[in-house]
């Protein structure tokens, strides 16, 4: 059971990254990118849906292993949701700086 809830988290993290790749190449079409994808959006929108299938897929073999693991992602992201995005800290050193920046901008 173990190994199908790793699945079933694995292909739900792979849906999640081809749909974040397909969106930010629509909003963004001329971000400057290091690599680029072959094929673009043609070859992501063909693992999203094999990884979709994976998705379904893992609730025909496991029922129970695809429920918890799906409760699992529910739970964090109502945790997300409610609590953590509230408390969000600035990381990169640029958030950083523009931050400070803000700050003393405010008390001028």
């Amino acid at each position: 059971m173990l190994i199908n809830i790793a699945v079933f988290g694995a292909t739900v993290s792979y849906v999640l990254m081809m749909v974040s790749h397909i969106v930010l190449r629509i909003r963004e079409p001329e971000l400057e990118r290091p690599y680029r994808t072959p094929g673009g959006v043609v070859t992501t929108a063909v693992a999203l849906t094999l990884a979709l299938t994976a998705v379904i897929a893992t609730f025909f073999v496991d029922e129970k292993a695809a429920g918890i693991t799906a409760l699992i992602f529910v739970v964090a992201l109502a945790y997300f949701w409610f609590y953590s995005r509230h408390r969000l800290v600035a990381s990169a050193p640029e958030e950083e700086f523009a931050a400070i920046q803000q700050a003393e901008s405010e008390l001028s």
